[in-house]
């Protein structure tokens, strides 16, 4: 079996496949590194995968399209370092018969655990008694911590990521309002307590709000200034999906007002730039695109057991379907492609 790594030769490289992870990849067959310290452009990616059996993919990886794709002669895997396949895949890929693994379901474990963080952070305003201590403060009337216990929880989008906090969320007894409109009702009916209603409804009711829907034309400033109108004083919008769902300048003027308060963890432009008014609020907590941070030293095992699962002729555990690659984030949108 030859197994062709795209992922450049650098750091991020080197910490997912230390010398103990290169042993047991390079027992599956013959592996072919890249080389270099940037990614394949797409003429030496159709050149290397000729011959490839197993391709492994990371983030920046080229997209293998039909053109990249069409000297693949014996390609049957697909395994991506990471959760969604939408950058990297294509039809062409499905097309062909290749089978696509990822490890997203990993990954979704630990942004469920960052987003949980983020709400008891958020509604226990630990970040503010902690300035005002630091300060030199003690108890500040204005803080009011809230719980979580009994409180109502806005879902935008279930996916991976809500499902798995779904489980999380359990023990605080709370209700769940959810929107996702490629949801069957027979996947909603196998959770407690969650109502399934439409988008201004979630967000007029709920205490939390947590975005879970994948960055798409559909989803590109969903959440704009009027929707966000529609969010109750006090409320809190969390975001560790993608920052262009969230229109940021209506967020912006929300925050400026005083009437919502907010986890970000993910911006339309990052690294979030120094001005950003956003650094100013004390009513919003930012956090540097790592809910799911945890997860980068776990999925290439992820990966490494999928692909020895491929060489046993095993049935996989992470494969993505079609359907599945087409509702998943897709980075390489703009605002500008959704319009």
């Amino acid at each position: 079996m030859e197994v062709l790594v795209t992922i450049p030769d650098t750091d991020l490289r080197a910490s997912f496949f230390p010398p103990e992870r290169r042993e047991r990849l390079e027992s599956f067959g013959t592996v072919k590194w890249n080389p270099k310290p940037e990614q394949f452009t797409p003429e030496e990616l159709q050149d290397r995968l000729t011959g490839a059996d197993v391709c492994v993919t990371g983030w920046g990886t080229t997209k293998l399209d039909g053109s990249v794709i069409s000297e693949a002669d014996s390609l049957e895997l697909v395994t991506h370092i990471g959760g969604s396949v939408a950058s990297i895949g294509s039809h062409a890929l499905y097309d062909a018969g290749v089978t696509v693994c990822s490890a997203n379901a990993v990954m979704a474990e630990y942004v469920a655990e960052g987003i949980l963080g983020f709400v008891l952070a958020s509604l226990r305003e630990i970040a503010s008694f902690d300035a005002t201590l630091k300060e030199g403060g003690w108890k500040d009337g204005s803080r009011r911590p809230e719980s979580l216990f009994n409180a109502t929880v806005g879902f935008v989008g279930l996916g991976a990521v809500g499902r798995t906090l779904l489980k999380l969320l359990d023990p605080f007894d709370v209700d769940v309002l959810l929107y996702d409109p490629y949801v069957s009702d027979r996947e909603v009916t196998e959770f407690d307590a969650v109502e399934r209603t439409d988008l201004e409804d979630v967000l007029g009711a709920a205490d939390v709000t947590s975005i879970h829907a994948p960055k798409t034309r559909e989803t590109l400033h969903m959440l704009d200034a009027e929707r966000l109108a529609c969010m109750p004083d006090g409320a809190t919008l969390i975001n560790a999906a993608r920052g262009a769902i969230v229109d940021q300048d209506a967020l912006i003027d929300e925050l400026r007002r005083g009437r919502l308060s907010a986890v970000i963890d993910v911006y339309e432009e990052e690294p979030l730039p120094k001005d950003s008014p956003l650094r100013s609020f004390e009513n919003v907590i930012l956090s540097p695109h790592v809910a799911g941070h945890p997860s980068r030293y776990r999925m290439p095992d992820t990966i490494l057991d999928e692909i020895e699962r491929f060489s046993e002729g095993q049935p996989l555990e992470h494969s993505i379907s079609r359907d599945r690659f087409e509702g998943m984030t897709n980075d390489q949108l703009t605002t500008r492609d959704g319009a």
